[in-house]
Formats: structure tokens, sequence, C-alpha cells
């Protein structure tokens, strides 16, 4: 008979760490989740790590001064598994802690989305439906740096690993069912190589503002994007502290070649333009040109909508998400003739590579 496992609400001294440390070491996977701050700082802050075992659940303080060494050893031994909700800006947390990751990544949400439930479920809308279990929301944004923390907490912190296991269960039983679980584990280990910093055209993609220039605005635009990305990470401050997606966006339009420029430019802040207005007139002024639009392929439109309706239905008879099988972007290089990376092999390709057959031998399907 199965015993509930040891909790240990709050680990923050040398010796209660050894003995989690000596508790886990046996573990094959963990049950993960982080508690982090960065509203100040361009790396997230550590603050507590939940873990949780078929024997030991417990909250670490990470601000403590303790040696964490021992257990970020343990954690990322070979054979280990981490098993988190909605991995990714945990994996990031963890990466800016021990620059290391796991051999394996099991992600409770990529398995939820291949039974058909929201590709962005959160951990309580999972556990309410596999476990029919609530948790607590009220604690989302609160103050982790905070000591001592309240009781509350902690509880709420702790049931954020308590019942992964149990959730992964039902959710493998389920993908066993469909024959999925290949599929899955797949798809976790793709998530799991995708690189922890994101390119700095994923982040000029998603800089609010950007879609609307063109030219040598769109290359100027480019180039801010990137000097703001390394003065950030190099001061450790949050992007916007640098420079605004706004600022960037009137910069680019204007593109001024003086300090008597960037001064006539509105809602500029002073300071910037003192401490920082040469640096930006140098991002604007040797900005790289951008590849130019008649080089890169265009997306057929009329094969973009008929893949948008084929990956739709094909997605409707698998029972999940479209956005699964293909995303938008993913759609629009295949209409242009080039192949993302996502679909390059494995489990989509010969779905996708059917559904490309299917609509070039009709276009109006």
């Amino acid at each position: 008979m199965s015993q509930e496992p040891i909790e240990y609400q709050f680990v923050n001294d040398a010796a209660t760490l050894n003995e989690l440390v000596e508790r886990i070491s046996l573990a094959e996977v963990f049950a993960l989740d982080t508690e982090f701050i960065r509203e100040r700082t361009y790396f997230p802050e550590l603050c507590v790590l939940q873990i949780a075992t078929d024997d030991v659940v417990a909250a670490v303080d990470c601000l403590a001064d303790t040696d964490l060494d021992p257990l970020f050893d343990t954690l990322l031994a070979p054979g280990k598994s981490w098993l988190l909700h909605s991995a990714r800006q945990d994996l990031e947390v963890l990466f800016n802690r021990t620059g290391k990751l796991p051999e394996q990544l099991i992600d409770t949400q990529i398995a939820a989305s291949f039974i058909g439930m929201p590709l962005q479920i959160g951990l309580q809308g999972l556990l309410e439906e596999t476990l029919q279990i609530e948790i607590g929301k009220q604690h989302t944004r609160a103050n982790w740096k905070r000591r001592p923390l309240p009781d509350a907490f902690l509880s709420y912190a702790l049931d954020d690993v308590r019942y992964l296991k149990p959730a992964l269960k039902q959710l493998q039983d389920r993908l066993d069912a469909l024959s999925r679980a290949s599929w899955f584990e797949e798809e976790c280990a793709r998530h799991l190589s995708l690189p922890i910093d994101p390119e700095i055209e994923t982040i000029f993609d998603r800089t609010k503002g950007m879609g609307r220039l063109k030219g040598r605005s769109r290359a100027a635009a480019r180039s801010l994007v990137a000097w703001r990305e390394n003065r950030a990470r190099t001061r450790d401050k949050p992007r916007r502290w640098i420079l605004a997606d706004d600022a960037i966006a009137r910069l680019a339009a204007a593109l001024p070649e003086s300090q008597a420029d960037l001064e006539r430019i509105g809602d500029l802040p002073p300071r910037l333009i003192s401490h920082s207005g040469s640096d930006l007139l140098a991002a604007i002024g040797n900005a790289p040109p951008l590849e130019e639009r008649e080089n890169s392929p265009i997306p057929d439109k009329a094969m973009v909508r008929a893949l948008q309706s084929a990956v739709k239905t094909r997605a409707g008879e698998l029972g999940f998400q479209p956005e699964l099988l293909a995303t938008r972007r993913d759609i629009a290089m295949l209409a242009s003739g080039r192949q993302p990376d996502a679909v390059g092999s494995g489990w989509r390709s010969p779905i996708l590579a059917e559904l490309l057959n299917q609509v070039s031998r009709d276009p109006a399907s």
C-alpha cells in the first residue's frame, strides 16, 4: 500500500536540503515548478523551486544562504526526467540558474493537446479535467521574494507539483488508447531542443508596431531591437526600461541622422538621448538591409487558404486543435515551397505530406 509522500513545506537550511537530496536521489522523474521574479530584471530570479516525487513534496528556498549545487546535480543527473506543465518558462529559469537542461522533458500541457484539450490549457484547467481537483489561482502574481513566505503561498506553490504525476497517468492512458504516446514523446523532445534564448527575428516579430514598417525603416527597427536586446542582457534590465516598443517604432519611422533629429522626435526621454543617442544613431545608420521581398518566396494565397482548410479538417478528424498540426507560419512556409523545422520529420510529416499532395491536386478543395 502506497504511503502519502513526506512534505517539506519550505526547505531553507543546509541540513534539511541535504535530507531532501538524499530522499529524492533514486527517483527517475521529478515533477517541478518554479516561482520567480523578473519585473525589474532581464533574467528571471529564481525564488522557489517546487519538487515532487512518489515519496516527497517540497518547496526549496532558492534565496536562502544554502548551496543548491547538490540539489541541481541530482535533478540533472543522467537518466532523470523533468515533469512540468507548460515547461518553457521553467526551463528558461532553471537553465539561467544552472546552464543545463534535463535529458528528458515530460510536459503535461503538450500531452493534453494531443487528446483535444486547448493548446494553452493551464494547470488548473488540466487538474479539473483529469482529476476533478480545484487548486487556487489567487497567488499567481505573489511577491515570491517576500520572507517569510506566508503558509498560503507555500500551499499554493506545492499544489503546482503534487498532482502532476497522477494527472500524467490519466493523460498517458488516453494517449495510449489513441496510439499517440510516441507523438507526445517526440513533441516533448522537440520542445526541449528549442533554443532557450529566442532569436532576434523572433523578438523582432513580437515587438509591437513592427508590422507597419517597410524598407529602411524596418531594417532600422530590427537593428534597434538587436541593440536593445544586447543592452538589456548586459545590464540585466527589462527591455522596456532600455527602450520602449513604441519608441523603436518612432525612431525607425523617422530615421534620424543627428542628435538634433533625435531631439525632434516626440516623447523620447531626454536621458535616453543624452546617454544613448550616439548608440541609437549608429544602430539606425549601420542597419544591414533586410532580405529583399522579391528574394523571399511569397506564399500563394489560394494555396494558403486550401491548406488552412485541409489542416482544419484533418485536425478535426484527429480531435485536436489545428495549430498543433500546423501553425499559420508553418502553412505560409508550406505554401511558398519551404519546409518548416517542425514538420520536416516525425509525426507531422506524413500527415502534412498527404495534405500537400491533396491540395496540389485540387487547390480548390
